[in-house]
């Protein structure tokens, strides 16, 4: 039983190291220990021979790099405008544009602007009633009648 674990564990090892083995990666005596092991084990030899198999259609992919077609950019906007009824690429709003922080820091200031301009004219209409002084009584001035 502690002989099959300690193969196991073997293996699993010699699997570890069979990418750097391909490599040329190993220290000599890490590369003389897995060619050993390989020339003995069928199972590793067949996981070696798969690594191998792996890599080389690796490699035939990684020259081929081919670009979008030049119609995708296109293709992919109309499905999402179809898609999504309009919610995405439509036509923008000044509210869809501009940050709302930025339309509620114009809106104070302009309100603000505006305030103190009404406060500061001859009128004085945003002034409290009471910071005039009430006519005197004999100022000639008329008071209605009922």
């Amino acid at each position: 039983m502690a002989d099959d674990a300690a193969q196991t564990e073997l293996h699993e090892d010699i699997v570890a190291l069979l990418s750097d083995f391909r490599d040329g990666s190993l220290a000599e005596s890490e590369r003389e220990r897995v060619k050993g092991h390989l020339a003995g084990c069928e199972a590793c030899r067949a996981e070696f021979a798969e690594l191998e198999a792996t890599l080389a259609a690796l490699e035939g992919i990684k020259g081929k790099k081919e670009g979008a077609p030049p119609e995708l950019t296109s293709k992919v906007t109309e499905t999402i405008h179809r898609r999504s009824a309009g919610r995405f690429f439509g036509r923008r709003t000044l509210g869809d544009r501009v940050p709302f922080g930025l339309l509620m820091i114009v809106a104070l200031l302009v309100l603000g602007v505006t305030a103190g301009l009404l406060w500061s004219s001859s009128t004085g209409s945003l002034r409290a009633r009471g910071s005039h002084a009430a006519p005197a009584s004999g100022s000639g001035q008329v008071a209605p009648t009922p």
